[in-house]
């Protein structure tokens, strides 16, 4: 299911925007000067199909909607309980086939939710620029900001230490909904995580943040081992049945001289691909051809061992096809070095004059450009909606420019839908079809 526009009123109190995606190039632009709301956009999609409500009750709005290919609709909604009521209570509606609405109001998250023993005062230890007010509640330094629990452990969840929450559960339709429309959100704050290592030992263990870069790293290096090993057990079957489907092979599964050519030809190339993609060991040169000179039972035999490789091989296709374009792309922008891939390290870079250099120490641009590729091509699912926010964040004009010509490839390859927010033309470059502005408030 796919969402097809989103709509809002009273954004910031002001604000009113409906936005249309475009389907058919996956891609839709939001531009429109500082203050507009294009983030704020991105984090309300974010806030009601990741479970987080806190976001939701953190911008000031009437009603969200959210419409989708099938004709059924979410909106949510805010409305007080009460005329004394100072806090607005969330309500989500979903429409479908012209029926009645099903109704959800989500709680907050309270001290009474949390596991027994959590030390509150650990969240201003880990979150520089708090400043505790009340029981359960914090003021942000600098904008006055009130923060409740629950907002605090949304919005800072990736730095305070693993906790057991007894949250309320999602209706079945809500639940529904959020497996058939998956959505992430790549922020403006890319280039550094927090150790899942550090958040699960005790509260007071000191966070330390590690550069993104090297996480994915070790990341792709470990997607690697997996296919590798996937690609083991399957050698491992069929070598053992080899020998059994042999006598079984009869000449109508056969392949004809042209095509058992042409599929060893591409086994050979293919062998090529991961070898220098850094899946496979490079192995001495075999210079065996398919022959017309082979006799029928020859042929019988490479017939079965030509299908058995290409089964084998096709293990690491969609890795392959992934690793191909983030190398592509890498080494069409990075100067002055070259980005390779290991099956132990993951990203290996040297310079210009051949001495190595590690992820981290990349400059922030290129840092940015690399983590953008990898979280699209090997952290999202396939038909998800990615958001985006300001892409441009550090990369020159010249990849600005090129960005949208990436993402068109990555979109073919992944197949998922694209909501970018940004302030760049350059972004934009020729596609200005692809754009929705936001004009400001309705007079």
């Amino acid at each position: 299911m796919r969402i097809t526009k989103i709509s809002v009123d009273g954004l910031f109190g002001v604000f009113k925007y409906t936005i249309p995606f475009k389907l058919e190039d996956r891609i839709t632009i939001i531009h429109g000067p500082n203050g507009s709301g294009k983030t704020a956009l991105l984090r309300l999609l974010d806030g009601l199909f990741n479970s987080r409500p806190s976001e939701l009750r953190a911008i000031p709005f009437n009603w969200f909607q959210v419409d989708f290919d099938n004709y059924s609709s979410i909106k949510v909604s805010k409305e007080k309980e009460s005329e004394e009521d100072d806090q607005s209570r969330l309500k989500f509606a979903l429409t479908a086939n012209g029926g009645d609405p099903q109704i959800f109001f989500p709680k907050r998250l309270s001290r009474t939710n949390m596991e027994e023993g959590f030390p509150l005062g650990v969240i201003e230890q880990a979150i520089p620029g708090l400043e505790r007010v009340g029981p359960s509640t914090w003021r942000l330094i600098g904008s006055g900001e009130i923060l409740y629990l629950e907002d605090i452990f949304d919005r800072y969840s990736s730095v305070l230490p693993s906790i057991r929450l007894k949250q309320e559960k999602d209706p079945p339709w809500l639940r529904s909904l959020k497996k058939d429309v998956q959505v992430r959100f790549i922020q403006t704050q890319r280039l550094l995580s927090f150790s899942d290592i550090s958040r699960s030992r005790r509260y007071d263990h000191p966070l330390s943040p590690a550069p993104v870069v090297e996480n994915y790293s070790k990341d792709l290096a470990g997607q690697i081992r997996l296919k590798l090993t996937e690609y083991a057990e399957l050698s491992q079957s069929l070598d053992r049945t080899f020998p059994a489907r042999l006598v079984r092979e009869n000449s109508h599964d056969r392949l004809a001289d042209t095509e058992l050519r042409h599929r060893f030809d591409a086994l050979e190339e293919k062998r090529s691909r991961l070898t220098v993609a850094g899946f496979l060991d490079k192995e001495s040169k075999d210079d065996f051809q398919v022959t017309e000179q082979m006799d029928d039972q020859t042929k019988g035999v490479f017939s079965v061992y030509v299908k058995d490789v290409e089964q084998k091989l096709g293990v690491f296709d969609d890795l392959l096809n992934k690793v191909d374009l983030l190398k592509k792309v890498v080494n069409q922008r990075f100067r002055y070095k070259q980005m390779d891939i290991s099956k132990d390290e993951g990203f290996v870079f040297t310079t210009s004059s051949g001495q190595p250099l590690l992820p981290a120490s990349l400059s922030s641009g290129e840092q940015h450009e690399l983590v953008l590729l990898y979280e699209m091509l090997f952290k999202m699912p396939a038909e998800a909606l990615i958001l985006i926010d300001e892409p441009e964040l550090s990369l020159h004009v010249a990849w600005q420019k090129q960005f949208l010509g990436d993402l068109q490839q990555i979109t073919e390859l992944s197949s998922f839908d694209v909501l970018l927010a940004t302030h760049s033309p350059q972004i934009i470059h020729d596609r200005w079809d692809l754009t929705v502005e936001l004009k400001g408030p309705v007079q």
